[in-house]
């Protein structure tokens, strides 16, 4: 089944349950003159459930890479992926989509973490509440990578105070 047949490359794809026998399938995409993330729902009979070519969760010009995904428990997902909006280095940034393909958090994303320096590498897990956890690796130190995290609730709030919280900042990366 073809989830996206735009023009130049789409890449990385990352794929959960949609919760109702098919699934949400969500990519970094090079249609534009710089890679965005877009996303596509597909039954449990392989049909496209939303627009052709997908949905853009952010489509800014800046530039954003390598999306992870997992689902919201009501038949939606959210993504997180690398952003580059900001300047230099990378930041991290989620958007959840809904079961009909539409984006239910601020436009082009909510930001995760904008410390300085690099964000690179999120992983997600459910919280439960149909939101998300996110960890990721942060170079804000400039010294050594460590690992932080943060909630982000249902409605797109972070939780967890400014930037998230540090789970190890051990000596060395």
């Amino acid at each position: 089944v073809a989830v996206c047949i735009a023009l130049n490359s789409q890449s990385l794809p990352m794929i959960d349950s949609d919760g109702a026998g098919g699934a949400i399938v969500a990519w970094e995409d090079g249609r534009s003159a710089n890679s965005d993330i877009y996303a596509q729902r597909v039954n449990g009979s392989g049909v496209a459930q939303w627009t052709a070519g997908g949905v853009g969760l952010c489509t800014l010009s800046s530039g954003q890479i390598t999306p992870v995904i997992v689902t919201d428990g009501a038949n939606g997902a959210i993504v997180a992926w690398r952003d580059g909006r900001i300047g230099a280095g990378t930041d991290i940034f989620a958007q959840r989509v809904n079961g009909s393909g539409v984006p239910q958090w601020t436009a082009d994303g909510v930001a995760v973490c904008t410390a300085a320096s690099f964000q690179l590498f999120p992983a997600l897990v459910s919280d439960g509440a149909n939101g998300v956890i996110v960890a990721w690796q942060d170079f804000r130190s400039g010294t050594s990578y460590d690992i932080y995290a943060r909630r982000v609730d249902a409605a797109g709030v972070p939780q967890w105070g400014a930037d998230g919280v540090v789970i190890c900042n051990a000596a060395n990366d």
